[in-house]
């Protein structure tokens, strides 16, 4: 069950660079956008079907581990929280791809996917770090 914790884990590695990915986005041409604006929605749409499988194999984890129920609560909302906001950022990805076939700006959609990345990155480094330091809480 642990490999396919870490095999989810690495899926949603995804979420670390996306600040990055959304902040050049800006700067491409209509076309480059569209290109990256579809990427981003399907490693997105991966990175959602990870976290499916990191819920399952983390209560089987949970079950046996030695974890104070603080940690668990705390890591399940932190669990929550990446997981609306990955599909929150779906609707202004969706949208911004609509917005870039009809030759439309897309910069509403550009800092909406700015914030949700930022938080989606933040999110998973306090999970990471509450995983590897566990005996903190």
């Amino acid at each position: 069950m642990f490999f396919l914790h870490m095999i989810g884990t690495l899926a949603l590695g995804f979420y670390l660079v996306l600040p990055f990915l959304v902040g050049k986005i800006g700067s491409l041409s209509p076309a480059a956008q569209e290109g990256m604006v579809s990427a981003v929605q399907l490693l997105n749409r991966i990175a959602q079907f990870a976290l499916i499988i990191l819920l399952v194999s983390g209560i089987f984890l949970i079950i046996g581990g030695p974890y104070s129920v603080a940690w668990i609560i705390i890591v399940f909302v932190l669990f929550l929280a990446i997981s609306a906001i990955g599909g929150i950022m779906g609707k202004p990805l969706r949208l911004a791809l609509e917005a870039l076939r009809n030759n439309q700006p897309i910069n509403g959609y550009i800092g909406k996917m700015r914030t949700f990345s930022t938080l989606l990155a933040v999110f998973l480094i306090l999970i990471t770090f509450l995983m590897v330091y566990s005996h903190i809480i």
